[in-house]
């Protein structure tokens, strides 16, 4: 399947939290003597792009044109990210940054492929209304200048996608007629309106509707999806369902789970950010929502054998 699968002509804006991932791996051979609390002795060190930098990382090796609006603190972190994006090949034209943000930091310790503690350092609040605006300004003047296939929403909860600027987004994005993908958090879950794709998980799901869902009864989601419409008004809804699959809710009404392989996981971190690149990529094409499910089961697989978040490319998949 992914032998035919071109997406160099595609072009992608995604907007979104971008956030760095750090990893420590080591050892755990003795207990502290200071506290009953295990010593890992830190063996290697590493730092990856997280957030929606991630997902622009898996349409890059996906091989789509790709543009990331964002905005970072500029601070240590922040100019961490930026070398980042350069040393990937991530364009760095429209990633803005504000001395008043802190730009998030997540830090994982293992010991050997088992993930002992994460501690993060961040600011979640919201941009404020001049952060906003020079965002905002940033975003028409490159909807101006360039002409996207799609765009994708990648909300976080840490500020960039304020309830303004997702309004503000949907209402230009109607004017010009490009499709939608969102992958939401639960603080502003709703205010997604009207989508042409809506990406959540089942757990936000759950969390938002406060109703429990049965990941392996179908009309138990599609229950769930049709409550959801009410409020969303979305087109099209793909539910990720971790080992059950990914449940399709289409506009015509059509339903279904499109089951997963089963594999051993070693790490579900940046699953849903490889799903929501190929959902966005399949969108943009037109294809089935049945073969771009599929094909993001098979991209999610690949990603979860793998510790820590790791992008997917076309080569993986072939």
């Amino acid at each position: 399947m992914a032998e035919t699968l071109d997406f160099s002509a595609i072009k992608i804006l995604l907007i979104g939290d971008v956030m760095i991932d750090h990893y420590l791996y080591g050892q755990i051979n003795r207990i502290s003597a200071e506290a009953p609390v295990p010593i890992v002795d830190i063996e290697d060190e590493e730092y990856r792009l997280g957030g929606a930098a991630n997902v622009a990382l898996n349409l890059l090796g996906l091989g789509a044109k790709t543009t990331l609006l964002t905005m970072l603190g500029d601070d240590e972190v922040g100019r961490k990210a930026l070398h980042l994006m350069k040393e990937n090949n991530l364009k760095t034209n429209h990633v803005l940054t504000s001395k008043l943000r802190t730009t998030s930091l997540k830090t994982r310790i293992f010991d050997d492929d088992r993930q002992v503690v994460r501690f993060d350092r961040e600011d979640d609040a919201d941009l404020s209304k001049e952060q906003e605006e020079m965002l905002l300004e940033e975003l028409n003047a490159l909807l101006k200048k360039e002409k996207f296939n799609a765009i994708i929403l990648q909300d976080y909860n840490k500020g960039v996608l304020t309830k303004k600027i997702i309004k503000q987004i949907l209402l230009i994005t109607a004017k010009l007629n490009i499709p939608v993908v969102v992958d939401p958090k639960e603080y502003n879950f709703f205010e997604y309106q009207q989508i042409d794709l809506f990406k959540p998980n089942l757990k936000e799901l759950s969390d938002a509707l406060k109703i429990k869902i049965d990941p392996r009864n179908i009309n138990s989601l599609r229950k769930a999806a049709e409550e959801l419409k009410k409020k969303n008004r979305f087109d099209n809804l793909m539910l990720t369902l971790g080992p059950n699959g990914i449940f399709i809710y289409e506009q015509n009404g059509d339903s279904y789970i499109v089951p997963s392989r089963v594999i051993k996981t070693a790490d579900v971190s940046g699953a849903g950010d490889t799903v929501v690149s190929i959902a966005a990529l399949g969108l943009a094409q037109k294809l089935p929502l049945m073969k771009v499910a599929k094909l993001a089961n098979i991209a999610a697989g690949k990603v979860c054998k793998k510790v820590g978040v790791c992008p997917i490319t076309l080569k993986d998949l072939k």
